[in-house]
């Protein structure tokens, strides 16, 4: 069976693929998904049906980068920069700290988000966001 850190990598690989039910094998029956600062979803089907709304928003780019992962027991702690498409077609990074639990069955069961929303805002705006990011190195 995959440890908690493989089930969160392959789950932010397939992010990528932006095709939400590809995350359902991935979702506990209960599993709670919230960006902290709006409201939390539960269950699988009310998660994809929610990405799958985020994905149709940035139909060109979705990606997770892992930066940092930090795993202990059932939960893992990534640092990451997801990337998304800006008005202007550019793909700038937003840094964010996801939280994940992991069931001993390899199913997620919570995922929770930290990010600045004003960053989000920005972008959509049109604003240039690069020197508002954390450098990786």
């Amino acid at each position: 069976m995959s440890s908690p850190a493989d089930v969160v990598r392959q789950f932010c690989a397939l992010m990528q693929q932006r095709d939400a039910e590809a995350l359902r094998p991935l979702l506990a029956d209960g599993a709670v998904y919230q960006n902290v600062g709006m409201p939390a979803v539960s269950g699988p089907d009310a998660i994809v049906e929610n990405m799958a709304a985020q994905f149709s928003m940035f139909p060109d780019a979705y990606a997770f980068e892992i930066i940092n992962l930090a795993s202990e027991g059932s939960v893992v702690l990534t640092e990451r920069l997801d990337y998304i498409q800006a008005p202007n077609g550019s793909k700038p990074a937003i840094p964010v700290m996801g939280a994940f639990v992991v069931s001993d069955d390899g199913k997620i069961t919570r995922w929770t988000d930290y990010f600045d929303l004003n960053l989000i805002v920005k972008l959509l705006q049109g604003e240039d966001i690069s020197t508002l990011v954390p450098a990786t190195a």
